[in-house]
């Protein structure tokens, strides 16, 4: 189901069984402060337009009293339920800049105002509704690149990514305070990466993009990345924006071109952001496992700054957290997010950077339901592993960081797996696994989608991959 479709269900009449007539609220007085405008509006404006408005991801528009009033019923459903708005987060170790949830006594006013037949008060206390720069939430870019050719996207099937590489031609190095990827049909992008590559690079860790980090996001609930206080990504000169879109088609024929939108730093900055990722490549989840455990640890080089948490999964995604370790064996939470929602992959932003010191470890943990019980499952009879189709699975748990003193420009990602270390470690029990029918050579047959991240090692390229080979292709 497409987060569209999703969102689009909550606007019908049947929810937990009843029907609209059944859940219509009782009329009774209410104080004029319980008005639409001036109040519950600026609720609305705050937590409901950035998606239900012109151009937003939502399926309505909640941008006048009249949008509201017709959905009031089924929005109290909702937000008395923590559906909506969403926000998935139980814990944290400092509280988040971009929590879109409702306070208790904000739920209790909206139900107030529901329950006392949707009064629409005094307009002349209707609170200023923000204003959006055409499609976008980060205001007019400074520059914007968009993928050539539209990408012609049939009604149905299974679609590879699509890579596209699009030239900057910068002469100089840019600082970019804000990010914004902004498809042409959200209907059929399910996400999007884009990566800032270096011409020439060609690394070991560089064949997982995606897994060191992004410079770019599109994912269902977040689109953009704002940083300034001081704080800005580099593109550097004559780099190439390299887009990995996702396809996923909806039953209709339609086209896409999606594009990216930079918002420059008006000076240097004093900080450098750096996207990084905790993730297990290997896992296998058992066919029918309800509350699969998969882990990622990483212990810290040296002093840094945490601003942000993206946890990644697809259908069989149950709940993240992360956790700071110290060298004690002392466990503190970072994020607890309980009920992972794939519809709804939020980056939840830290109102003030959290400081972890060098020789700390973060670990980044998710379950996975495979179990017919969970409805998203496609197939709880397939032992699943890493891959890129929305069938497969992924463990990834991002995180935007700045090393602590680090000069901008001048350092290195340092949160981000190895994808060497990580063969080098588990090369025999990963080979054992793939080789399903034991006669000593994994082939692509067996490995499915993860072949394409060993082939590199069939050194005589016969398409058989011996334990051999694979020792001396991630071992050495």
């Amino acid at each position: 189901m497409t987060r569209t479709v999703l969102l689009f269900a909550m606007t019908l009449p049947l929810v937990g069984g009843l029907t609209a007539s059944s859940v219509q609220p009782t009329k009774r007085a209410v104080p004029q402060e319980v008005g639409y405008h001036g109040n519950i509006d600026k609720l609305v404006q705050e937590k409901c337009l950035p998606c239900h408005r012109e151009g937003g991801v939502g399926p309505f528009k909640l941008d006048s009293y009249t949008e509201v009033k017709k959905r009031g019923a089924m929005l109290n459903r909702v937000i008395a339920e923590g559906i909506m708005p969403p926000w998935f987060a139980k814990e944290s170790a400092a509280p988040f800049m971009n929590d879109s949830s409702l306070t208790k006594e904000e739920k209790q006013r909206f139900a107030s105002w529901v329950s006392a037949g949707m009064p629409e008060g005094d307009r002349s206390k209707a609170s200023k509704a923000p204003t959006f720069v055409a499609d976008w939430t980060i205001g007019k870019p400074d520059a914007e690149f968009k993928i050539p050719q539209p990408v012609k996207i049939p009604a149905e099937g299974i679609l590879p990514y699509k890579i596209v590489d699009v030239p900057t031609n910068f002469t100089e190095d840019k600082w970019v305070e804000k990010i914004e990827v902004l498809p042409g049909d959200r209907s059929v992008v399910h996400h999007v990466l884009v990566f800032a590559r270096t011409p020439g690079a060609n690394r070991l860790e560089d064949q997982l993009e995606g897994v060191g980090g992004y410079f770019g996001i599109y994912v269902p609930g977040n689109s953009a990345l704002v940083y300034g206080n001081g704080l800005a990504k580099q593109i550097p000169k004559g780099a190439v924006l390299r887009f990995q879109i996702h396809y996923t088609t909806n039953g209709a024929e339609t086209t896409d071109q999606t594009k990216i939108g930079l918002v420059f730093a008006k000076s240097a900055p004093k900080q450098e952001v750096r996207t990084g990722s905790l993730a297990n490549l290997a896992f296998f989840i058992p066919a029918k496992a309800n509350n699969h455990r998969v882990e990622a640890k990483l212990e810290v080089p040296t002093n840094v700054q945490i601003l942000s948490f993206l946890p990644h999964m697809h259908l069989r995604g149950k709940a993240a957290k992360y956790e700071l370790l110290d060298a004690n064996g002392s466990k503190k939470t970072l994020l607890d997010v309980p009920k992972y929602d794939f519809n709804w992959q939020l980056n939840y932003v830290l109102k003030k950077p959290l400081p972890v010191s060098g020789g700390q470890s973060l670990i980044y943990t998710a379950w996975y339901d495979n179990s017919a019980e969970n409805p998203a499952n496609p197939n709880p009879n397939k032992l699943v592993t890493w891959g890129e189709q929305t069938d497969d699975e992924m463990h990834l748990g991002y995180v935007d960081y700045i090393v602590t003193g680090e000069k901008p420009g001048e350092g290195k990602n340092i949160i981000r797996p190895s994808l060497r270390n990580e063969a080098r470690n588990r090369i025999e029990e990963v080979f054992n696994r793939l080789d399903r029918n034991k006669d000593g050579t994994v082939t692509e047959a067996e490995a499915g989608a993860f072949w394409s991240r060993i082939k590199a090692a069939d050194a005589n390229g016969d398409g058989k991959l011996t334990l051999e080979e694979a020792k001396k292709g991630f071992g050495g």
